[in-house]
């Protein structure tokens, strides 16, 4: 059997060996992706990454045999209780062989460092929280490579959380579309007759003006989003640092702005699937894999419709059909031929109608678990 150990992530080496755990436990997975290894470094840099300014981390390796056989990361994010008066603490990056004395053992370690932070209840996967990778496990699509930012898992892992004593607390939905095909003639006029009949106008981010459409973006974003499921604001650094991080991949004419007569109602922000490049690199852009990436970007058929949002007082009037249709009708121009919808909670009925409009098919499921610790 084996006695397993847990151990806190205390330097750079076991950090590295927390980053390498996936590549060993899925190597025979064809629909794996591993992460840009830079990207990983600093999201865990609590001196480049602005979230750490609300929150703690405790990072672990259970090791069987004197081999590492799973990691866990415990999150402690005040800024998520205050918004929600709660005492909710978070686990997330897990990933374990299929050994339920590991995951138990994993989870007794974290479990542990919230209780000892006046925390009462468990909540995850979150990575690091929802803004950041799709929170959830995934338990329905597994044979489908991820998009961008969202999340894979291995098929053992939710029983495994179950075992552990987990229950489910929300699922997330991704739905496939096609892109290449003709839009359907019913979504256009619904599209036009909303234009003119609520007077809503649909605009692309305007670099020339990049600090105040990305503070029109905040804005939208923590007002259309502020009473889901599981949401905690993302403060002005945090927006600025992820608004810097989309800019790198983000397509102009994919940034789309909804106003009525100038007034900013709503937006969507539509990214390419850069998974199918990454998928080729091993997680490493240097000090030649940056001429890799781009050769395969050129290939890249999918997008990723990241969010899309729209301010409560102005919902329910369309601005959410012309939104997905002026998408589809960009998307076709650039010459992608699929896309993703993702990642959208289970309750929010409004936007699983809407992807109707737009043959979307739910085709994956993640799942949050939580627990009274």
């Amino acid at each position: 059997m084996g006695k397993v150990e847990v151990r806190e992530v205390k330097n750079k080496r076991d950090l590295k060996r927390f980053f390498d755990l996936p590549k060993k436990l899925y190597k025979n997975d064809p629909c794996y992706v591993e992460p840009l290894r830079s990207e990983l470094k600093k999201m865990f840099n609590e001196k480049k990454n602005p979230f750490f300014k609300h929150a703690r981390i405790q990072s672990y390796l259970a090791y069987k045999n004197g081999e590492v056989a799973g990691r866990i990361t415990t999150t402690h994010n005040w800024l998520y209780n205050e918004y929600h008066n709660d005492k909710t603490g978070f686990f997330g990056w897990f990933e374990t062989e299929n050994d339920l004395d590991v995951v138990k053992a994993l989870f007794n370690s974290a479990e542990s460092w919230l209780r000892a932070r006046g925390l009462n209840s468990s909540l995850g996967p979150m990575s690091f929280s929802t803004n950041d990778i799709s929170p959830g496990i995934l338990i329905k699509g597994f044979e489908y490579p991820p998009y961008v930012d969202m999340a894979h898992a291995l098929p053992y892992y939710k029983e495994l959380v179950e075992k552990a004593g987990y229950e489910k607390a929300m699922d997330l939905l991704a739905f496939r579309m096609p892109i290449h095909q003709k839009i359907d003639e019913r979504v256009e006029k619904l599209a036009k007759r909303v234009k003119e009949e609520k007077n809503i106008s649909i605009r692309f981010f305007d670099p020339k003006h990049y600090d105040r459409d990305v503070n029109i973006l905040r804005d939208i974003y923590n007002s259309a989003w502020k009473d889901n499921w599981g949401f905690v604001p993302m403060t002005d650094e945090e927006f600025a640092e992820a608004a810097k991080n989309f800019n790198k991949i983000k397509i102009i004419e994919l940034a789309q702005i909804a106003e009525i007569d100038g007034n900013p109602i709503g937006f969507s922000l539509t990214i390419p699937n850069i998974n199918e490049a990454l998928i080729h690199m091993n997680g490493r852009l240097f000090p030649f894999g940056v001429f890799k990436f781009l050769y395969w970007m050129k290939k890249v058929k999918g997008l990723r419709l990241l969010l899309l949002g729209i301010k409560p007082e102005y919902r329910k009037r369309g601005a959410d059909v012309m939104l997905f249709y002026y998408n589809m009708v960009e998307g076709q121009k650039l010459g992608y031929t699929e896309g993703e919808l993702s990642w959208i909670l289970e309750i929010n009925k409004p936007i699983i109608k809407a992807t109707q409009y737009v043959q979307g098919e739910e085709y994956k499921r993640y799942r949050i678990y939580h627990k009274k610790i």
